[in-house]
């Protein structure tokens, strides 16, 4: 029953990226207007999505308890990836900025564009409270850790960058959270309206995916070896190891962590680069050629590699 529900739930995500990749070759979506959707998804449904969600979830000290295990496990997981990022940069002997992106991109994954929608169709309304605050913590470390990574040697400038932390989407989670604690719900109208725009959010996203991967010179992409060194660290190794050290501690500790935070951290691991990483570096100096590659390669593989992970946490839970 598990594997038919995976199974089901993939297939669904599949089609809607073919969808995407279908209006791109008939030119419905060309390269403007995915970009343009881009903006749409992450400035109007996204942002609709992640305040609304909390509205739709009872508080209790269980949650409160399991939130603040989300928040912390969120700061290790990405905090380990980057470790494994540096680790792997230096085994290899990357240089200067493909080393840098090579840990950026270790550090951060599609949380926002795959990471969401995937959560959403196997954890409901609870996985995304989780995801939520893995994109909360992710963003904030995005522009103050990953800043320095890019730019080594230079001086990080908070006052600089915390526009850039403080978008409209960590502005929802911080206000939909506040409001959770408060236990203050958010009036029907508003649900029915911002919130039913924000469900979009998931069919967008997977358009969005299919239109970007068909817009990308795939043969280039495919040649840059870096990349699939990268991709089996965040896809495959990093999810797996993450995995056995939340088994080693659920073996001692087995009512300590909640499953389903865990099994939220594992799959926001096991995510594609991030999108908006090819955006950052791009404003910071660096070659996007690389970090475009990582996107595309890693998300094309993460079609083989996203089942064995939820089966993985399936059979662990």
């Amino acid at each position: 029953m598990a594997f038919g529900i995976v199974i089901r739930q993939i297939a669904i995500l599949t089609i809607l990226v073919l969808i995407g990749l279908a209006a791109s070759r008939a030119k419905v979506i060309t390269s403007g207007s995915k970009d343009f959707l881009a903006r749409i998804i992450f400035y109007v449904t996204l942002p609709s999505m992640l305040l609304t969600n909390f509205s739709k979830i009872d508080l209790t000290p269980e949650l409160l308890s399991s939130s603040l295990q989300a928040l912390l496990l969120s700061l290790f997981v990405i905090l380990f990836m980057l470790f494994i990022g540096w680790l792997t940069s230096k085994l290899a002997g990357l240089q200067s900025g493909s080393a840098a992106i090579f840990k950026l991109h270790s550090m951060l994954g599609n949380v926002i564009y795959l990471g969401l929608p995937l959560i959403s169709s196997q954890f409901g309304k609870e996985g995304l409270l989780y995801g939520s605050i893995f994109i909360l913590v992710s963003n904030i470390l995005m522009w103050t850790v990953g800043v320095a990574v890019i730019t080594p040697g230079k001086t990080f400038s908070l006052s600089g960058n915390i526009w850039k932390i403080l978008n409209i989407n960590t502005v929802a989670i911080i206000t939909g959270f506040v409001l959770f604690l408060l236990s203050i719900k958010l009036p029907p109208l508003i649900l029915d309206s911002v919130g039913a725009l924000g469900s979009t959010t998931t069919f967008l996203s997977m358009i969005y995916i299919g239109s970007m991967l068909y817009y990308a010179d795939g043969r280039r992409m495919l040649r840059n070896r870096n990349v699939y060194l990268l991709s089996l660290n965040r896809l495959l190794i990093v999810p797996f190891i993450i995995i056995g050290i939340f088994t080693f501690l659920n073996y001692f500790s087995p009512f300590l962590l909640k499953k389903e935070v865990l099994s939220v951290m594992v799959l926001e691991a096991a995510m594609p680069c991030m999108v908006n990483v090819v955006i950052m570096v791009n404003i910071l100096g660096e070659d996007d050629d690389i970090a475009t590659s990582n996107v595309f390669v890693s998300t094309v593989l993460s079609v083989i590699t996203i089942p064995l992970i939820l089966l993985s946490l399936r059979l662990i839970n």
